[in-house]
């Protein structure tokens, strides 16, 4: 089979990545959206919107080089029970730090193990939540992503 995009070998090894960094132990990390009720109370969902590839073409010897480019969404999911600024500061601080992971992995790992060319968090989003109990804070961002490859 040969390779017609770099997403999904993107997506998986950028969790297997992340999943490896101390600073991630114990969130979850989903490489499409899932059930509130899996997600538990820290986590980073990947691909919650559809991705869309875009595709560039030149001759290289001896076959066309496919250099593509896309998008990927994320969101952090911080839920932390208790009410008060004590908690909005926690759970908010706590979803920062896992966007730092994010943005650190990128930083040094750019790659991501030479899947793609380069791979870097280009935007976020904060929206903060009261929920019964407790506080749910999440950060939207997205990672633009090159990539090239030769198809089969």
């Amino acid at each position: 089979m040969g390779t017609v995009t770099a997403i999904g070998s993107f997506l998986d090894g950028l969790r297997t990545a992340l999943d490896a960094r101390p600073g991630l132990a114990g969130v979850a990390i989903f490489t499409a959206p899932v059930s509130h009720l899996d997600i538990g109370d820290e986590a980073i969902v990947f691909a919650v919107g559809s991705v869309k590839g875009e595709y560039g073409y030149r001759i290289g010897a001896p076959h066309v080089i496919v250099s593509e480019q896309f998008s990927v969404d994320g969101r952090v999911w911080i839920v932390k029970g208790g009410s008060g600024e004590e908690t909005i500061k926690e759970a908010r601080d706590r979803a920062l730090e896992i966007l730092e992971e994010v943005h650190d992995e990128l930083a040094t790992n750019d790659t991501v193990s030479g899947i793609v060319r380069d791979a870097r968090v280009v935007s976020v989003t904060l929206d903060q939540y009261v929920i019964d109990g407790g506080r749910d804070c999440r950060l939207a961002f997205d990672i633009r992503v090159q990539s090239e490859f030769t198809p089969a």
